[in-house]
């Protein structure tokens, strides 16, 4: 009696814990919860707001003589909940501290 008892408290924690979790996902993604809001201030010190792109140009020629140019951008995307976590992290991290130490 008393594992069914556990059992049934750990999977309403575990669903919980799930449906928050995604909740939060969809917030900050589709929301305007996240650094596309243009909350201000927040936005200039944000790592995620400036996220850096890097770009790769191949250039080969062809038998007729054409040449064929071929960029490749990269851009340093992260998964919502990083950010997420992230931006819980920097809650609790004070601001004296510098982004070396992390």
């Amino acid at each position: 009696m008393r594992a069914a008892v556990w059992n049934a408290r750990a999977a309403l924690l575990y669903s919980l814990g799930g449906w928050t979790m995604l909740g939060a996902m969809i917030h900050y993604s589709f929301g305007g919860g996240g650094a596309e809001s243009g909350e201000g201030p927040e936005n200039e010190s944000d790592p995620q707001a400036n996220q850096a792109t890097h770009k790769e140009i191949f250039t080969r020629e062809t038998a007729l003589g054409l040449q064929v140019t071929t960029v490749v951008t990269y851009k340093d995307v992260q998964p919502p909940i990083t950010q997420l976590l992230r931006r819980v992290k920097s809650f609790f991290d004070s601001n004296d501290s510098s982004s070396s130490e992390n």
